[in-house]
């Protein structure tokens, strides 16, 4: 038989090949002539599998180089585009930079030209033009006298023209222009408009709330004329702004103090009635929360005087029904001149129905006073009317009046007083009629 790896013939019978010495089986260790039909199958076997796996390495090779072609290609395109653009670039700066050169304008030409040479080195009609644009320069004869004239006459100009379109910034911009070229030229014209412009820019940083920057240029308008009474004003009202502004939250006592002074002096300044009235009330809220109710009672009473609500109310009763019920701390020393300094009156309040008096046929009104026992008004009293499930409040001014317009119903009003000890009364309500009620101390 021969062996099925080798092909050795053995004679006889053996368990394994004396010539490779492979174990034979036991079929064939018996049988002397064996099929080499299983190694046949073998090779054809590892033949095959051999190829394919060649064959997939060729197709994966090729895969591979032909990705490598397309990198490489797209590398090169590329380059070449970028090198295609900055070739556009070159041509548009060195195009720009000829213009330049063709107006005199030397600086701005040799700007461009050298950013032409940069994108495209050794370019040669750049570089020659680089070179004509520098002797020019070089070339180009130095301010002369007369020049100068025309340079400081044409800034002056302008100076004018930007004044008379309020272009402060242009102004500014054409002043030290001319300054920098000969500080002595025209200088009265100079400093007039100069003034106008600081001082004019000073009140549009007012509107813009740049307090800081508008009293920087009020300042520089008073370098130019210190004696100007406007200008003066217009810095001192910033600077009680800004003071003011910056007590704010801080000291409520010097809040109210500036404001006062700053509504004093000019009424409509920016939001100074709104801003004083807020500063009253949150002054009267410290006050009130140091149990100093007369003090905050105070506060609430000027706080009113710019307008009420139902919250400013209740807080000026309560403060005052705090006030009534205990001795009368000294004051803060903040009192408005004018205004009464609150006081607990002694006795009891009786109101009373005094007269009516004819109006309009479409109105009714209920109006009054609070008097003490000498017959003066008292200031800060709050007064309610109520009719059924309504009812409203008022608060007494500097002469102890009350009023109660435009009531829509005509009924019965029950007056009495929130913060003194008072016996109610019942008014009118009648169309055409003022109904007067007064409440009087006795003792």
């Amino acid at each position: 038989m021969k062996c099925y790896r080798c092909g050795y013939l053995i004679q006889g019978k053996a368990l394994f090949c004396p010539n490779c010495g492979i174990k034979l089986s036991e079929g064939q260790a018996g049988s002397r002539i064996r099929s080499p039909e299983p190694f046949a199958e073998m090779e054809e076997t590892e033949r095959g599998g051999c190829g394919l796996s060649l064959a997939v390495l060729g197709i994966a090779v090729i895969v591979m180089l032909a990705i490598l072609g397309l990198g490489v290609a797209a590398y090169y395109y590329g380059i070449q585009d970028r090198a295609a653009r900055e070739q556009a670039a070159a041509q548009d700066h060195y195009v720009k930079g000829v213009a330049h050169l063709e107006r005199d304008e030397y600086e701005l030409a040799i700007a461009e030209l050298e950013v032409a040479l940069q994108l495209k080195p050794n370019d040669p009609q750049a570089l020659e033009a680089l070179t004509r644009a520098r002797q020019q320069l070089e070339a180009r004869p130095t301010a002369t006298p007369v020049l100068e004239i025309e340079t400081k006459a044409a800034y002056l100009e302008e100076l004018h023209a930007a004044y008379a379109a309020e272009d402060w910034q242009r102004v500014y911009d054409y002043a030290d222009r001319l300054l920098a070229l000969d500080p002595s030229y025209k200088r009265g014209e100079v400093d007039m408009i100069l003034f106008e412009a600081f001082y004019r820019t000073g009140l549009q940083f007012v509107e813009q709330d740049r307090m800081k920057e508008a009293i920087r240029l009020f300042d520089r308008a008073l370098a130019l004329q210190p004696d100007n009474v406007q200008v003066a004003r217009a810095k001192h009202l910033a600077t009680l702004h800004i003071t003011a502004m910056g007590y704010w939250g801080a000291d409520w006592a010097k809040t109210v103090e500036t404001l006062r002074e700053l509504y004093r002096l000019a009424p409509e300044y920016k939001n100074v009635r709104d801003d004083l009235r807020r500063a009253l009330i949150s002054y009267g809220d410290v006050l009130s929360q140091s149990a100093k109710p007369c003090e905050a009672a105070d506060q609430y009473t000027q706080a009113l005087q710019f307008g009420g609500d139902t919250d400013l109310q209740a807080k000026y009763a309560q403060a005052q029904t705090q006030c009534l019920q205990g001795p009368v701390p000294p004051t803060s020393g903040m009192q408005t001149p004018g205004v009464p300094v609150l006081q607990r009156p002694s006795g009891i309040f009786v109101g009373r129905v005094v007269e009516q008096t004819g109006i309009s046929d479409t109105k009714m009104f209920i109006r009054g006073k609070v008097l003490d026992k000498n017959g003066r008004g008292v200031v800060g009293v709050q007064v309610k009317i109520q009719a059924w499930d309504w009812s409203a409040l008022a608060i007494t001014d500097g002469n102890g009046q009350f009023a109660f317009d435009g009531l829509a119903n005509p009924v019965t009003y029950r007056l009495s007083l929130v913060t003194l000890p008072s016996q109610p009364v019942d008014a009118p309500g009648q169309w055409g009629k003022i109904t007067w009620v007064n409440f009087e101390q006795v003792p």
